[in-house]
């Protein structure tokens, strides 16, 4: 997994780490800390004010694909376990990170789960959270954490979650429904 383009390319984006202290930084916000702004997002489609709830049913459409996408990822990193390329290759790590599979990236998953489920449900911001998804997956192999195939990959589940989750509206229109009458009742809406 981690020989032949996929590790030339991880060398490639990390070796330019520790030459641009400023592009440092920022790719060490991205890897660390750009997910919660992502996650802040399904707080403001919850909040807005959207014909048919359009934004709380992206809300949670969401929250389920990123639990089942880490479900996944969880189940996968078992079958095949990689390396990380900090454990496996002399590069510069930038972040602490985690010594269990590389393959695939638990913040990656998550990030696309999200701008896919804003693109598919057209929800506002959706274009600039795909721009951070693709900045933190791109910043996971730059700080060393992640080989790009475990960025891909995650992007694919991702899809295919965001996905299934938009295809089975209508099945979960009941439970969707429950949640957001008792948010009301409470005045969280």
């Amino acid at each position: 997994m981690d020989q032949g383009l996929n590790w030339a390319l991880a060398q490639a984006l990390n070796g330019l780490a520790g030459r641009f202290p400023l592009l440092d930084q920022v790719m060490i916000f991205a890897a660390k800390y750009l997910i919660v702004l992502v996650f802040l997002s399904l707080g403001f489609w919850w909040f807005l004010r959207t014909p048919n709830d359009v934004g709380k049913r992206a809300a949670l459409a969401a929250v389920i694909a990123v639990v089942w996408g880490q479900i996944a990822n969880m189940a996968v990193s078992y079958l095949v376990f990689v390396p990380r390329p900090f454990i496996a290759h002399d590069i510069d790590l930038l972040v602490s990170a985690a010594r269990d599979s590389s393959f695939p990236s638990d913040h990656a998953t998550a990030a696309f789960v999200v701008a896919v489920t804003a693109l598919r449900w057209a929800t506002p911001g959706r274009r600039l959270l795909l721009l951070a998804a693709i900045l933190i997956g791109f910043s996971r192999v730059f700080v060393g954490a992640h080989y790009p195939a475990d960025v891909v990959a995650s992007a694919v589940l991702a899809t295919v979650w965001a996905f299934l989750l938009f295809k089975l509206d209508s099945r979960l229109s009941r439970p969707f429904n429950w949640v957001i009458g008792a948010a009301r009742q409470i005045h969280l809406d």
